[in-house]
């Protein structure tokens, strides 16, 4: 995506900002104070998807949200692939870069897998976790295969970001959308619009696609000490709202709040009752009144 062109109507602009390490040019919005929040988007998505969250955070926490390396606005890593570890490795150097140590992590969808893999990996020691609809297993049976080779084959061929960012038209990434169990105003479909129409942002997404392993998910988080909330869009048509249960069995501190009527982007559907339940679990977690 070319920032000049989007940057005049691109949501929470006005806090955008960039920056070099080693691996990638990174995108990022950070804004308010007190205990620091990281944000992590899921596959496909931007900072765009944090517009409203952050503003309803921002009075409580000082909130920092970046594009995923090849996602929106941040380059793709230059000299690894987008593995889970990889991509975790270079959001520590980012964070290192910006001086920023996450006390409470956000993540949505492949962005909570992430999440555990920051932790696993001792990059970051939050003291506290809450996955919006979390990407933690892979796809049962032979697809959990098929579908990141197809990724793979995907990325491999240079014309088929460009080609789907070209068919990336308003039925059809609105259908994509519909398809989430999420109900999204007109604008926020724009913004998914305006993403998938740009080459680079699918290339991006593929590349991570292609690069996804999480056959040891589950043993992370089974030795994840964090307290954890697992906020469940009841209506997601992305992920099972059933696995959620098992999850919150495995995971030593953990807790599940099912919300009906909701579905896999309820964060931008309803930014005000996920940043209230945020907002609570930190208070009770924590003893603190953020």
């Amino acid at each position: 995506m070319d920032w000049e062109v989007e940057k005049a109507d691109w949501p929470n602009s006005d806090i955008s900002q960039f920056v070099e390490t080693p691996e990638a040019k990174w995108h990022f919005q950070k804004t308010g104070a007190g205990s620091k929040v990281l944000l992590l988007h899921g596959s496909g998505a931007t900072t765009h998807s944090f517009e409203g969250l952050m503003q309803e955070l921002r009075g409580h926490h000082e909130v920092l949200a970046i594009d995923l390396p090849g996602h929106g606005f941040s380059s793709e890593l230059r000299r690894v692939e987008s593995s889970l570890s990889n991509v975790a490795v270079a959001i520590g150097q980012l964070l290192n870069e910006l001086d920023f140590a996450p006390e409470l992590i956000v993540g949505h969808s492949a962005g909570a897998a992430i999440a555990v893999e920051l932790v696993h990996r001792s990059i970051i020691n939050p003291k506290g976790f809450v996955a919006i609809n979390g990407a933690f297993y892979p796809f049962p049976g032979f697809a959990g295969s098929l579908f990141p080779a197809m990724a793979k084959l995907l990325f491999l061929n240079p014309l088929v970001p460009s080609i789907f960012a070209i068919s990336a038209s308003r039925a059809r990434v609105a259908r994509l959308m519909d398809s989430t169990g999420s109900k999204l105003t007109q604008k926020q479909i724009h913004y998914y619009e305006r993403a998938l129409a740009s080459s680079k942002h699918v290339r991006g997404t593929l590349a991570m696609m292609a690069s996804w392993q999480l056959e040891t998910m589950q043993r992370k988080l089974q030795a994840l000490n964090v307290p954890t909330c697992l906020l469940i869009g009841g209506a997601d048509g992305t992920i099972d709202p059933n696995a959620s249960v098992e999850t919150e069995k495995s995971m030593p501190n953990c807790s599940r709040q099912l919300l009906n009527g909701f579905g896999h982007l309820v964060h931008e559907e309803a930014p005000e009752l996920v940043s209230e339940c945020i907002r609570d679990f930190w208070s009770q977690n924590q003893g603190l009144h953020s």
